[in-house]
């Protein structure tokens, strides 16, 4: 690629002073991207991608200088094999410069809406995260959420199976969690958000901080590039209809045509053949599951089938926000009623202090909480005082009504007066042990009486009372460690949460494992930084003689043709001096043994003379007076 697109080239390959790409390797990265997309391939599939000018050979000769840049990377699965991969962040960036065909927006709209967008993906995370920091989530023994628990996480969500099922997403204990639930609880896994224990999840407090410190927009740009990772069949195909879908030239608020869409996409070659009716199927369905996740409108005509309106931008998609960038800085309104109007930029930090003090009334563009006497006394049990729940309110609102504050005044004076305290108990089986314990000087003040066989243990003093006990040989047997209080985390005001980027998934390439495995599964497998060796992308190079690629000569029958059976094992170039000119030739097919015969598509030629390129004919070792061996240069 030469002239302006070159150089918007490098504009969005988003790493900085590096030389460009030799012409080869570009060629050979823009028909990587168009037979692959982002679906994973080994190397010797290369191959597949080679069409027109560009040859098997010269693919494989560029993936060392396309490895090294990062336009392409590698992993390497539990047993070995190796698989490489156009990263997600360059597919949308190549997308840019190789543009897919244009779609014009269809005036007048649909003639009916068939789905609305929702609230969205980023709101079911939201309060999903809420429920999980007040009541904890549990694992049975088969380290499955408990029944009852798993219902009331499935109701706070918006999202629903309808919205996802036509997914066919897999993913572990399928008979226990609903898809709407399990790709929740996947990419809360992914981002970081929270980790598996041997008895319950419990959050990441300094990736939460991070993570509800974007706003919506930037959440949204990151959920959409874990879905278009971790949703989508592993199928090139697909993959292009899905990063058609999501390419920044289809304007918000504007209705295109799918049936359009598709089309483009086959006359380009994205798509070798149309769709088969299950293929067809399931991009309905990640049209609908966009909905679902609050992304984009779905509608229907007679005359243009099926349209889709995106709701969200997607101009830096290529690019993943930085921690608290975007950060939202509105303030909630609270009425004279009690009721609490959420405008949509509050920051969710504030949302989430909400949740904790607040009953939640309905989640849309203006969310609505409602304060009462037994929110704020439930707020007690997460450490939070109506004195605190008063000054949360106090900085996060435009104005508190004086009755409010009054209210919380009041319930100040009636709530937290009396407490339940949780004391250890320690237990002698008869008097002779009580009075011992009584008499020793070392427990004075570490112990107290309350019955004839009973004594409470201090706080903070039981470790000191064990040793004390076991030099009079009446230490008690070991006890379980106590359950983990369940702490709700600060993010505004004193104490808050530290934002820390370490660990958060939705900063990396592929995000956290997650447990969906479906698409290309990248995540799930190390990366590989190792380059690719001239024995791998030409094997059995060292054992044939230079002359053949180095030298333009004649040859006996019998060697021209292991020359030429060479260059179809490699999908390569042979040089052959034809009359006058040299005509450059790909063996196609390769007939006899003593009397053979070779097919070839002829390539320009460097003199640019000669036949067409592109034709095919068979040609006999007699047709040529000299011929030499093509290996392309590997580029590093």
């Amino acid at each position: 690629m030469t002239g302006p697109q070159a150089n918007h080239f490098m504009d969005w390959n988003g790493d900085a002073m590096q030389p460009p790409l030799p012409s080869s390797a570009e060629r050979a990265l823009r028909r990587l991207f168009r037979r692959f997309a982002g679906q994973p391939f080994k190397l010797e599939q290369v191959n597949s991608a080679a069409a027109g000018d560009v040859s098997g050979a010269e693919l494989r000769a560029a993936m060392p200088a396309l490895l090294r840049r990062g336009d392409i990377r590698a992993v390497r699965k539990a047993w070995g094999e190796k698989l490489y991969y156009l990263p997600l962040d360059k597919l949308l960036q190549l997308q840019r410069v190789w543009r897919y065909s244009g779609l014009k927006p269809l005036a007048g709209g649909p003639a009916s809406l068939r789905r609305e967008a929702k609230t969205g993906l980023a709101f079911d995370l939201f309060r999903a995260l809420t429920y999980i920091a007040g009541n904890g989530l549990k694992l049975t023994a088969k380290g499955t959420i408990h029944q009852k628990e798993l219902g009331k996480l499935t109701g706070r969500l918006q999202l629903t199976e309808r919205d996802v099922a036509g997914l066919g997403l897999k993913y572990p204990h399928a008979d226990v969690y609903s898809p709407q639930l399990a790709i929740v609880l996947d990419l809360l896994q992914a981002l970081g958000l929270i980790a598996k224990e041997r008895a319950a999840w419990r959050l990441n407090d300094g990736a939460l901080a991070s993570w509800l410190a974007l706003d919506v927009p930037a959440m949204n740009r990151v959920l959409l590039r874990h879905a278009l990772q971790r949703y989508v069949p592993a199928e090139p195909g697909l993959a292009h209809v899905v990063l058609r879908l999501a390419a920044p030239d289809l304007q918000a608020g504007e209705w295109y045509s799918i049936e359009e869409l598709l089309g483009t996409l086959l006359d380009q070659g994205m798509l070798a053949d149309s769709l088969p009716k299950e293929r067809q199927d399931w991009i309905g369905s990640w049209l609908a599951a966009c909905a679902g996740f609050g992304w984009m409108d779905l509608g229907e005509n007679p005359e243009d089938g099926l349209m889709f309106r995106w709701r969200i931008g997607r101009g830096e998609l290529a690019f993943f926000p930085e921690v608290g960038s975007g950060e939202a800085s509105g303030k909630v309104i609270v009425q004279p009623d009690f009721e609490i109007l959420v405008p949509p930029d509050v920051p969710f930090s504030v949302r989430f202090e909400l949740e904790a003090c607040c009953e939640h009334v309905a989640t849309d563009v203006m969310s609505v909480y409602r304060l009462t006497r037994a929110s704020v006394a439930g707020a007690a049990r997460y450490g939070r005082t109506p004195e605190e729940v008063s000054a949360f309110l106090t900085g996060h609102a435009a104005f508190v009504p004086e009755t409010v504050l009054n209210a919380l005044e009041q319930w100040g004076r009636e709530i937290g007066r009396t407490s339940l305290a949780e004391v250890l108990l320690l237990r002698c089986a008869d008097a002779e042990a009580a009075a011992r314990i009584a008499s020793l000087s070392a427990l004075h003040g570490a112990v107290e009486r309350i019955g004839p066989l009973d004594f409470i243990v201090a706080a903070g003093r039981e470790a000191e009372v064990r040793k004390a006990l076991e030099g009079e040989r009446l230490a008690p047997p070991g006890r379980g460690s106590a359950e983990t209080k369940l702490e709700y985390p600060r993010l505004t005001g004193q104490g808050s949460a530290p934002s820390d980027a370490s660990g958060i998934g939705w900063l990396e390439e592929t995000g956290g494992q997650g447990w969906i495995y479906q698409g290309t599964d990248l995540h799930f497998y190390e990366p590989d930084d190792e380059l690719p060796g001239d024995e791998q992308i030409f094997p059995g190079l060292r054992e044939l003689p230079p002359m053949w690629w180095k030298e333009q000569r004649s040859y006996h029958h019998s060697t021209a043709r292991q020359i030429i059976a060479q260059a179809e094992a490699w999908q390569t170039m042979v040089a052959l001096q034809i009359g006058g000119e040299t005509l450059l030739c790909l063996p196609l097919e390769l007939r006899g043994d003593e009397d053979w015969s070779v097919k070839v598509r002829t390539l320009p030629s460097p003199s640019g003379k000669g036949p067409d390129e592109g034709r095919e004919m068979w040609l006999y070792p007699g047709d040529w007076r000299a011929m030499r061996l093509i290996v392309p240069e590997i580029a590093r």
